[in-house]
C-alpha cells in the first residue's frame, strides 16, 4: 500500500520534464553562443586570441607585481612601525608619517611626545600607509594594463591582417575560377611560411587540371575531325545511288534512314568541334554587328518557318560586340533553329536585340510545348523533355551547350526560362563593346 510520501507519477514526469527542459534551454542558450563565436572571420578570432593571450599575460603580471610588492610593504612596514617605537620609548622626537597635527592651544601642544600619545599608534598609521600604496599600485596597474591591452588588440588585428590578405588572395582565385581560365596562378610572395606552401600546392593543382582540359579538348577536336571523313564517305555511298536510281524501291527507305542517320551524326561532331573550339576561347576578336548577324540568320530560316507555319519577328536594333563573327553567327543559328524546330503549329518565333545600361541582350523567344526545367537544356546530350524528344527532327543535344561555350568565351551570360503557356525564352547579355 502506498504512503502519502510516495510521488505521484506526473509530478515526478514534470519535474524531470522541467528539468530536460531547463537542460534543452542551457544547451540551446551553448549552441547560440557559439554559433556567435564561429561566424567571426579568422582575422578576428586571432585578434582576440592574441588580445586575451596579452590579457591573461598581464593579469598574472599585475597579480605577482601586487603580491610582491605587498609583501615587501609589509616587512618594511613592520620594521618601520618597531623603529618608530623604539624611538618613542628612547624620548628622540621622530615624524610619523599620517601623524595628525594638533593646533597649539596649550603648553602641552609643544611637547611632540603628547601630541603623539594621542595619535595613532605607529603600527595603524603604517597600515594606513600601506593600504594607500596598495590601492594607488592596483588601481593605475589596471588602469595601464586596459590601455594596453586595447593597443594589442588593435596591434593583433593589424598583424592578422598581413596573413589574411594572402588567404584571401587564394579564396578569391578559388572562386572566379572556372575552366576557361585555368592559367591563372596565384604566384604568392612572401617568406616560405604554410600561406606560401598552399599557394604553390594551388598552382600546381591548377597546372595539373589545365593540362587535362586541354587534353580532353584535343582528344574531342580530333575525334571529331577524323570522324569527319568516313561520314563524308558513307553520305557519298547513300547519295550517289539515290541520285540516279539506281535503288530498288523496297530499299529506298532504308536508304533515306541510313541518310538521316548520317546527317545527324555530321551535326553531332561538327556541334562537337563547335564547343571544344570555343571552349579554348578567342584568338582574335573583332567588332561584329550583332543586330545584322541576327537579321540574316533569321531570313536563313524563313522557308523553314514557313514551312512549318511558325511566325519569325524581328526587332532589332543597331548593336555592336566584340567578338568572333563565326562563333557569333553559330550562336544565333542555334538559338533560332531550336526556337524554329521545336514550336507549334501557327506558333511564333521573336529575336530581338537592345543595348541598354552598356549591355547588348540578343533576346530569342518561341512558343511551344512546357519546359520543365530550362537550365537543364543547357547541359550536353540534355534534350529535355518528352515533346523535344519525340519531334520531327531531334537534335543532338549540343544546341544550347553551344550557345553557353560561345557565350562564356566571349565575356556574356546565357540564361533560359519557360514561357508561361509553353516555349523558352533565352537571353544572351553581351558586355559593353
Amino acid at each position: 500500500m502506498a504512503d502519502g510520501s510516495e510521488t505521484a507519477p506526473g509530478a515526478r514526469d514534470g519535474r524531470v520534464s522541467g528539468t530536460a527542459r531547463s537542460g534543452t534551454a542551457r544547451s540551446g542558450t551553448a549552441r547560440r553562443g557559439l554559433d556567435r563565436l564561429t561566424g567571426l572571420t579568422l582575422r578576428t578570432k586571432l585578434a582576440l586570441v592574441y588580445t586575451g593571450v596579452f590579457a591573461l599575460g598581464g593579469g598574472v603580471l599585475l597579480t605577482a607585481n601586487y603580491a610582491m610588492v605587498s609583501a615587501s610593504l609589509e616587512v618594511r612596514g613592520f620594521e618601520l612601525a618597531r623603529t618608530i617605537e623604539v624611538t618613542a620609548e628612547d624620548g628622540v622626537p621622530l615624524m610619523v608619517p599620517g601623524t595628525p597635527v594638533q593646533p597649539l592651544e596649550s603648553p602641552e601642544a609643544t611637547d611632540p611626545w603628547a601630541t603623539a600619545g594621542r595619535a595613532e599608534p605607529a603600527t595603524a598609521l603604517v597600515d594606513h600607509y600601506q593600504d594607500g600604496v596598495l590601492s594607488d599600485l592596483l588601481l593605475n596597474s589596471v588602469l595601464v594594463l586596459a590601455g594596453v591591452t586595447l593597443l594589442a588588440a588593435l596591434a593583433g588585428w593589424l598583424i592578422a591582417g598581413r596573413p589574411m590578405r594572402r588567404l584571401h588572395r587564394v579564396t578569391e582565385t578559388a572562386r572566379t575560377l572556372s575552366e576557361r581560365d585555368l592559367h591563372s596562378r596565384l604566384e604568392l610572395t612572401g617568406p616560405e611560411d604554410e600561406f606560401r606552401e598552399l599557394g604553390d600546392t594551388f598552382d600546381g593543382m591548377l597546372s595539373r587540371l589545365e593540362r587535362a582540359f586541354d587534353s580532353q579538348r584535343r582528344f574531342v577536336a580530333n575525334a571529331s575531325h577524323e570522324l569527319r571523313t568516313p561520314l563524308s564517305v558513307q553520305r557519298a555511298a547513300l547519295e550517289v545511288p539515290l541520285a540516279q536510281d539506281r535503288v530498288p524501291d523496297d530499299l529506298r527507305p532504308a536508304f533515306r534512314r541510313a541518310l538521316d542517320s548520317v546527317g545527324r551524326s555530321e551535326a553531332l561532331i561538327s556541334g562537337l568541334l563547335l564547343l571544344a573550339r570555343s571552349d579554348r576561347g578567342l584568338a582574335r576578336t573583332e567588332e561584329v554587328d550583332l543586330a545584322g548577324v541576327a537579321r540574316d540568320t533569321v531570313g536563313l530560316f524563313r522557308g523553314e518557318a514557313e514551312g512549318a507555319h511558325v511566325e519569325l519577328r524581328v526587332d532589332v536594333e543597331p548593336a555592336r560586340v566584340d567578338g568572333d563573327p563565326v562563333l557569333l553567327e553559330h550562336l544565333v543559328r542555334n538559338l533560332v533553329e531550336n526556337a524554329v524546330r521545336y514550336n507549334t503549329p501557327e506558333g511564333w518565333v521573336e529575336v530581338r536585340v537592345r543595348t541598354a545600361a552598356g549591355r547588348t541582350v540578343l533576346r530569342v523567344a518561341n512558343t511551344g510545348g512546357e519546359v520543365g526545367d530550362a537550365d537543364e537544356l543547357f547541359e550536353p546530350f540534355h534534350r529535355g523533355d518528352a515533346v523535344r524528344l519525340h519531334s520531327s527532327r531531334p537534335g543532338s543535344g549540343l544546341g544550347l551547350s553551344v550557345v553557353r561555350s560561345i557565350a562564356a568565351a566571349h565575356g556574356a551570360r546565357a540564361t533560359a526560362r519557360a514561357r508561361p503557356g509553353g516555349g523558352l525564352v533565352v537571353a544572351v547579355g553581351f558586355p559593353e563593346l
